[in-house]
């Protein structure tokens, strides 16, 4: 029996999520992954798998426990069991309809209700996995490690074999982990380097000049594959560079977003892998540290010169990956950490992608829900389509702002812009011109 004494308070994540859910509601705050799973699945098999890697993540069976002005985790909440759906009605459409339906129905911290799943039936040998969390739980790297294990348990079964990875088992070494930080020189050296770098003038600026109703809030999401003559030619400037081609599309985005703000002080959110060698690289759990990053060009850079600017400015605030985003907010000179944003539109890339095929059944993944949006985010994923590793590029956009019309049109827009400046490298940042604005 935990006693107050005993009990662990909220990692830094884990709290500015708690805060913003009592704050803005639960509903932004909502994460949810379709998987649509094709073949000969032994259903028994599978739902036992998902049981078992339920089991091992602790981050998804807790309650929050406030007491004193101080938010602590009650680890005594039960697994989850499944739900299931008949779909098999339903077209393609239908289905990401009742997808988004089934993300909005609110989570209850104090509880402990954390996550949903739905094992859904979508046609012969054709089934959908719906799987859902706040994001206090789950960021979209601890998504990936979930489906992987699910799989990795599914193998396991059917086949009566050991499993390939180590289970989850490190929790409370991270929890360490980020106290020792938190006690450490370190932690403070790092705020400076935050406070020196985007204070007073050099602050983050809120792109809009309009105020939204629902400033922090879930948005549509237009997705698609960048196609293959494009990737090509990423792909040979990427081997040139030593780069992944992933970079070339980032900073192509930004400085086409320096563009639709007309800032070249335009800062960006650039999610931050800070679980490399921790213990959190094998947990699924929040960890998701966005922090600023500005490109700063001059616009007389070219692709390749762009590209190497964006590798210069992460080797700049790389070594101070470790502050936490919401606690940038009350440090930093001259900013307004309840009018202001601490960054832009955010700029992601999601590296790790699933396997197409497992056990003679073809896998998809589609992202229902990435979380929160203030304007207008980016996402490049790698995902194997036909055994070949492809690009997907996917824009959020607040639903105030834009639909999923309007969002397939600046993806458009923004694809020209990268097959123009493939096709002509030694073009200037500010020869490029866009054709659809952003609104104001």
């Amino acid at each position: 029996m935990q006693t107050i004494d005993s009990l662990a308070l909220l990692t830094r994540a884990q709290h500015s999520m708690w805060k913003g859910h009592h704050h803005h509601g639960s509903y932004p705050f909502h994460t949810a992954e379709w998987l649509v799973i094709e073949g000969p699945l032994d259903r028994e098999l599978f739902h036992r798998a998902i049981e078992l890697t339920l089991k091992e993540a602790k981050s998804l069976h807790w309650r929050a426990f406030e007491q004193d002005a101080k938010v602590y985790r009650i680890d005594d909440v039960a697994v989850r069991g499944p739900q299931f759906a008949d779909l098999s009605h339903l077209d393609e459409q239908g289905i990401l309809d009742w997808a988004d339906r089934a993300v909005e129905p609110p989570f209850d911290l104090s509880t402990g209700h954390l996550y949903d799943y739905v094992f859904a039936h979508l046609d012969e040998q054709k089934y959908g996995l719906f799987f859902r969390a706040h994001h206090v739980a789950l960021d979209g790297y601890a998504y990936g490690l979930m489906i992987h294990r699910f799989l990795d348990y599914y193998q396991s079964l059917k086949h009566d074999s050991e499993l390939k990875n180590k289970p989850f088992d490190h929790f409370d070494q991270f929890l360490a982990d980020e106290q020792r930080y938190l006690a450490s020189s370190k932690a403070e050296k790092d705020l400076q380097f935050w406070r020196d770098n985007f204070s007073h003038h050099l602050a983050p600026k809120k792109r809009l000049k309009r105020k939204l109703k629902q400033p922090f809030y879930q948005g549509p999401r237009y997705e698609d594959v960048i196609d293959w003559e494009t990737q090509q030619k990423m792909n040979a400037l990427a081997a040139e560079l030593k780069l992944p081609s992933a970079m070339i599309v980032m900073a192509v985005m930004m400085s086409y977003l320096v563009k639709q703000s007309g800032d070249p002080q335009q800062c960006f959110g650039v999610p931050m892998m800070s679980r490399l060698g921790t213990a959190a690289m094998r947990i699924p759990c929040l960890v998701m540290n966005i922090l600023p990053l500005r490109l700063a060009g001059t616009g007389q850079e070219n692709l390749a010169e762009t590209v190497q600017l964006l590798v210069q400015r992460f080797a700049e605030i790389r070594p101070h990956q470790n502050s936490y985003f919401e606690q940038m907010r009350f440090v930093l000179d001259g900013f307004d950490p309840f009018e202001n944003i601490l960054f832009g539109p955010i700029v992601n890339w999601i590296p790790y992608p699933l396997p197409e095929y497992f056990e003679g059944c073809h896998l998809t993944k589609t992202t229902i829900s990435a979380g929160p949006i203030e304007d207008f985010d980016i996402a490049i994923t790698n995902k194997f389509v036909d055994g070949i590793e492809r690009l997907y590029l996917a824009v959020d956009g607040h639903k105030e702002l834009y639909d999923v019309q309007a969002l397939a049109e600046y993806w458009h827009d923004f694809m020209r812009i990268l097959r123009l400046w493939l096709q002509q490298p030694d073009l200037r940042a500010v020869q490029l011109e866009i054709e659809k604005k952003l609104p104001d």
